[in-house]
C-alpha cells in the first residue's frame, strides 16, 4: 500500500490503565464515553471508576460478540449530541469494533455502516482509544471492523478508524485458556496473511516475521499465566495488528469468516483452522513461497513442508484445531453447507488480497478437504 496507518501513540506498561485519566486528560480530552461488555465491567468496574476520576464519562457496557449493525445504530443515537471528546474502547475485537462504530455514527448519524470503505474519508469528531483486554485481535490498532447483518459477517475498514492511542497494559488480560489460546492464533494467523497478501511491504514483513516468533516462543507460557509471555504475546498481537491493518489478510480469513458465522466457532479458531490450507494453496505462486522460505529460516527450519509441520506441531501443543472433524461436527451436515460456505468467502472483502485467485471452486474444495 502507499499509505501506512498506525496509531499516534501506544503506551505498554503494566497497570498503565490505572493512569489512564491523565493521560486523556493530556491530550486535551475531559468528556469520554466508555464503551465495554459486562463481563469485563464486571471484573474492573472498581479500576476503570478509579483510571476516569476527574473526567466527565459515560459508560455502555451491553456489548454482545460480533454486533449487529442494527444494534450498534441503537446505541449510537443515544449518546449522539453529547459533545463527547473522546471514546474509550475496554475490551477484545468486538468491543472494539463496536465503539469504532459508534464513533461513525456519532460523528455523522446519516452514514450508512454498511458504505465503509478505506476509500472514503469518515472525519471523526472523536478520538478513539483502544485498551485491548485480549492479545489477538489487532483492532486496536488497525483500520478494521467486523459486524454481522442479516447475511453474516461484514469486514469493513477505513484508515480513520485506526485508534488515535492505544494502551497495552498486560495485566488487563485474561487468565482463562479458552480466551488466551484463540486470541493468540488470530494474531498468529494475522501475521501470515500479511506476509501472503499482494499488498504487503518490506515494513508489514518485519512486523509479521517478528510476531510470528514471538508468538511461537510465548503462547504455551502465556498459557500458563507466565507474567512476561504474556506481555510478549501482547506486543506480538499489536505488532500483527499493525501488519495486516497496513497489508491486508487473505484466503484464511476469507474462509474463517465464513466458516465461523455458519457454526458459531470463535474468529480466532476459525481462521486457524484453515491458515495450512492457504498456506499451501498460496505456495502455488513463487513469490508466496520464498516468503513464506524466509520466515522459515527466521525460526530456523529449513523448507516450507517443515514449517507447515512446525505449525502443526504447534497447533496440536496449544490445542489448537488443524481439521474440522475436531470441532466433532457432523461430516454429512458440514459436506452440505460448503456451497454456502465457498459463496459466502467468494463475498468476502479479505479475498482481494490473496496472492492467488481464489473462485468458488477452489473454496468449496479448500472446505471438503479440510473436513
Amino acid at each position: 500500500m502507499s499509505l501506512y496507518e498506525l496509531p499516534r501513540k501506544i503506551y505498554f506498561q503494566r497497570d498503565i490503565f490505572d493512569d489512564l485519566s491523565q493521560i486523556l486528560f493530556g491530550e486535551g480530552m475531559n468528556s469520554v464515553l466508555v464503551v465495554t461488555d459486562n463481563n469485563i465491567y464486571a471484573k474492573w468496574k472498581e479500576r476503570i471508576e478509579k483510571a476516569m476520576d476527574g473526567l466527565k464519562w459515560d459508560i455502555f457496557s451491553d456489548v454482545f460478540p460480533e454486533p449487529e449493525i442494527g444494534y450498534v445504530e441503537s446505541v449510537a443515537s443515544k449518546f449522539s449530541g453529547k459533545g463527547y471528546d473522546g471514546i474509550v474502547a475496554i475490551g477484545g475485537g468486538s468491543v472494539i469494533d463496536f465503539a469504532k462504530s459508534v464513533a461513525v455514527k456519532i460523528s455523522d448519524p446519516d452514514i450508512d455502516l454498511n458504505s465503509i470503505n478505506p476509500f472514503t474519508p469518515l472525519k471523526l469528531k472523536v478520538k478513539l482509544v483502544s485498551v485491548p483486554t485480549t492479545s489477538g485481535t489487532g483492532s486496536d490498532v488497525s483500520f478494521g471492523i467486523v459486524l454481522t447483518d442479516s447475511e453474516g459477517k461484514l469486514a469493513l475498514g477505513n484508515y480513520d478508524l485506526v485508534p488515535y492511542m492505544d494502551i497495552l497494559d498486560p495485566s488487563m488480560t485474561p487468565n482463562e485458556r479458552g480466551i488466551i489460546v484463540p486470541t493468540g492464533i488470530d494474531a498468529f494467523v494475522h501475521s501470515f496473511e500479511s506476509i501472503a497478501s499482494n499488498t504487503s511491504t518490506p515494513f508489514t514483513d518485519a512486523l509479521a516475521e517478528k510476531a510470528i516468533e514471538l508468538i511461537l516462543k510465548n503462547l504455551e507460557l502465556a498459557i500458563k499465566n507466565e507474567e512476561r509471555a504474556k506481555d510478549n504475546m501482547h506486543l506480538a498481537a499489536t505488532m500483527a495488528g499493525m501488519a495486516f491493518s497496513n497489508s491486508g489478510t487473505a484466503l484464511a480469513h476469507a474462509l474463517g469468516h465464513s466458516f465461523g458465522s455458519v457454526f458459531h466457532v470463535t474468529h480466532g479458531t476459525s481462521v486457524g483452522l484453515f491458515l495450512i490450507p492457504s498456506i499451501r494453496f498460496n505456495s502455488r505462486e513463487e513469490e508466496t513461497r520464498k516468503k513464506y522460505e524466509a520466515v522459515a529460516r527466521k525460526i530456523s527450519i529449513d523448507s516450507l513442508d517443515s514449517l507447515i509441520q512446525e505449525i502443526e506441531r504447534f497447533f496440536k501443543r496449544v490445542g489448537q484445531p488443524t481439521k474440522v472433524r475436531e470441532l466433532n461436527i457432523n461430516r454429512e451436515e458440514y459436506i452440505k453447507e460448503c456451497d454456502h460456505l465457498a459463496k459466502l468467502a467468494l463475498r468476502d472483502s479479505e479475498l482481494a488480497f490473496n496472492p492467488v485467485v481464489a473462485g468458488e471452486d477452489d473454496l468449496r474444495t479448500l472446505f471438503q478437504e479440510n473436513y
